[in-house]
């Protein structure tokens, strides 16, 4: 090999190399040709500018391609035009690649799942990066497929677990070697690699479609590839693999000689139980909320996911979207873990407050959008407008520390709804309220003890409720007393009563009257039939104005049967009452002759009706105000004004109706109506009706009548 003589230009020729295994290098060259029968053309080194570098293999008639031979090595070399490779019996342009030499390829026993594109998970501290393989359903079916060699394809979508799977597919080839070629790589340099070589090879095509194109896997290279001992393992989506097979491309042939693996993205439940099983801390948190999305998801997006629903921009940009999410979120740790009616969802997002900035159709619109090409945060139902959390918040939401509880009105709406007929699991609510509001029951927090009492039955809300009443919780001291006295306990209800009442529960002390009352009523019926005069004078009062008009009176008289004198007022008002004024009138004056005011006042009241007695009248009147009688000065203001003195009479009105006296506000009003003071009267009769004085209720209108107009139900 040497420098060329000039040609008939007179311009120097360049170098030209011919011979068996023909070479061309070093120097500052013009064109150079390289050839001549050659099965290996090699220019190496040196600079080459003419504006035509040849290098062809003219003559090689060997029967069959000699692939270890017939290729042009360009290695070295700088040029500045174009150059032309060129074989005559094989009709591909040959390659030098950057594939390594199979000798250096992996063992598949030592393959990672990293190297087949296994995504990291949430990293855990002790854990390694990629969980333990959970054993698929398909494995079986792969293995087989892999050992009978070719094209085999695993079927799945993005995140389905494809790459994990086809790792553990790869290393039941025993005996091979991987590889595996980046997307774009030229895939021809394989051929060139494997040429003249023994051996069990697996090259490995993540998503076939991206090894499709000019270098990529056509029909006659992949009959070549196998040929030389390689299997070829690659996965698609099942969409794009039917679409695929039924064309006549190039790729599409190759697709349609695949042997088929399917992998859907969820699991069986014989999967999940074998994640349950796994040693790992991150295998049952997937096992219970992976769901239809799968495992394989949870573990490549679920913390994606996570962190996107947490991060600051989104509270920005989405902030009633984020009260949805973790409203759905609450929703699981609340034990319902299926999707729920969307306004069910509405409703405990606005637990959280609303949001002018963001509607609620926007908010869902967000959460329910899928990212990463896998899922939404939230994850539609079965039934149509159904919502669930994607199972991955919920496991991180219950790991974390960071996310408050859930919210007091978000377990009363639950447990509400799903009193109402909602479709909820109300066992399941209710033991995770148990578990999460535990720890606050200890403490003795009085209002929840009490809000979960009026949600649970039992003998557990019994004990809420003592637990709350006990606390000083006036609403659970109410209900708890209400218990004890359907249980007959009145005695221990009384002391919760009371002690409601005391802290101003007014149905508390209504309640205690009532009790009271029975009770009073019990046990003074039982001294009066044993013959105590005394308990038959009070229960007579007791049971004035009762359903029977007479029993009050017979109590009466057994009273002053017993002995009992004090009994004779009481006796002789309700013989007044009862249209026996002779002897009422007698029993009064042993009444009075007793020192009894009320005695007093009563027999004023009668002897006043009668002419003539108004003097005597007057006389008790004095008495019984003397001995304090709270009446005595209305009724003796009222007498003096008809009969005199005057001022002496008013003056005592005017006292007595400073004092609350209804009767004295009432006869001031006449006596201003009498006098023409209209403004003084007014005054007075709108003074006694505020006291309660039926009659200036009446007047005033405040009160029906018999001339009024019938109420409208019963009720009114």
């Amino acid at each position: 090999m040497g420098r060329e003589p000039e040609d008939e230009t007179g311009e120097e020729r360049s170098v030209k190399a011919s011979g068996s295994r023909s070479v061309a290098a070093g120097g500052d060259i013009g064109m150079v040709i390289t050839g001549d029968n050659a099965t290996v053309n090699s220019i190496t080194g040196g600079t080459y500018n003419e504006p035509v570098i040849q290098a062809r293999n003219i003559g090689n008639t060997s029967t069959g391609p000699q692939y270890t031979g017939d290729h042009f090595d360009f290695r070295g070399a700088d040029f500045h035009d174009k150059v032309v490779a060129k074989e005559t019996n094989y009709t591909e342009t040959n390659y030098y690649g950057n594939v390594p030499a199979p000798a250096d390829w992996r063992p598949v026993a030592d393959v990672e799942p990293r190297q087949l594109g296994v995504s990291e998970t949430l990293p855990i501290p002790g854990q390694p990066g990629i969980p333990p393989y959970v054993p698929r359903d398909c494995d079986e079916e792969l293995e087989a497929k892999l050992a009978h060699g070719g094209l085999v394809l695993i079927l799945g979508e993005r995140y389905a677990g494809k790459s994990y799977t086809a790792w553990q597919g790869v290393r039941s080839l025993d005996g091979h070697v991987f590889y595996a070629p980046h997307h774009g790589e030229d895939l021809r340099d394989l051929l060139v690699a494997l040429q003249g070589r023994t051996g069990k090879y697996v090259v490995w095509l993540d998503e076939l479609t991206d090894h499709f194109g000019e270098g990529g896997l056509e029909p006659r290279l992949l009959g070549k590839l196998t040929g030389l001992g390689a299997v070829v393992l690659g996965t698609m989506n099942p969409d794009e693999y039917y679409r695929r097979r039924t064309r006549t491309g190039p790729g599409d042939r190759v697709v349609a000689t695949a042997r088929t693996v399917r992998l859907p993205r969820e699991w069986t439940d014989a999967e999940l139980r074998r994640l349950s099983q796994l040693d790992d801390p991150r295998a049952y948190p997937a096992y219970m909320w992976s769901g239809k999305e799968g495992a394989a998801s949870y573990f490549a997006v679920g913390h994606l996911l996570f962190d996107e629903w947490q991060r600051e921009g989104t509270r920005a940009e989405h902030p009633r979207g984020q009260m949805l999410v973790r409203a759905a979120v609450d929703l699981a740790r609340c034990g319902v873990t299926g999707a729920v009616p969307v306004e069910l969802l509405r409703q405990v997002q606005e637990q959280y407050g609303t949001e002018e900035q963001e509607s609620f159709e926007d908010a869902l619109a967000w959460a329910t959008t899928s990212l990463f090409g896998v899922s939404g945060l939230l994850v539609r139902g079965e039934e149509a407008d159904t919502w669930r959390a994607y199972g991955a918040l919920v496991a991180e939401a219950l790991r974390s520390d960071d996310l408050e509880p859930v919210l007091d009105g978000v377990w009363w709406l639950l447990l509400d709804a799903a009193a109402s007929g909602a479709p909820i699991d109300r066992t399941a609510v209710l033991d995770a309220a148990r578990a999460a509001l535990h720890p606050r029951f200890e403490e003795g927090d009085a209002e929840l003890m009490f809000a979960f009492a009026d949600r649970v039955g039992g003998g557990e809300s019994e004990g809420l409720l003592r637990r709350a009443a006990d606390a000083g919780h006036v609403q659970a001291t109410e209900a708890w007393a209400a218990r004890l006295v359907d249980a007959g306990d009145e005695v221990t209800a009384l002391r919760y009563l009371e002690l409601a009442a005391e802290a101003g529960s007014v149905s508390a002390a209504r309640e205690a009257g009532r009790l009271h009352r029975e009770r009073a009523e019990r046990w003074l019926r039982v001294a009066a039939e044993s013959g105590d005069g005394e308990a038959a004078h009070q229960l007579g009062d007791l049971l004035g104005g009762g359903a029977d008009p007479q029993e009050s009176l017979r109590w009466y008289v057994k009273a002053v049967d017993a002995g009992y004198e004090a009994a004779a007022t009481s006796l002789g008002r309700e013989l007044i009452n009862r249209n026996g004024r002779k002897d009422g009138e007698f029993w009064l004056r042993r009444g009075v002759a007793l020192g009894d005011a009320q005695a007093a006042l009563s027999l004023a009241v009668v002897l006043e009706d009668q002419r003539g007695r108004n003097a005597e009248a007057e006389e008790l009147y004095r008495r019984a105000m003397a001995a304090g009688h709270p009446l005595a000065s209305s009724y003796l203001g009222e007498l003096l004004l008809r009969t005199g003195p005057v001022d002496e009479g008013e003056a005592l009105l005017r006292r007595a109706a400073a004092q609350g006296s209804d009767e004295a506000a009432y006869w001031l009003w006449m006596r201003m109506v009498k006098s023409g003071d209209k403004p003084e009267a007014n005054k007075w009769l709108v003074t006694a009706a505020r006291l309660g004085h039926y009659y200036a209720k009446r007047h005033l209108g405040q009160l029906p009548g018999p001339d009024s107009d019938p109420p409208a139900t019963v009720n009114e």
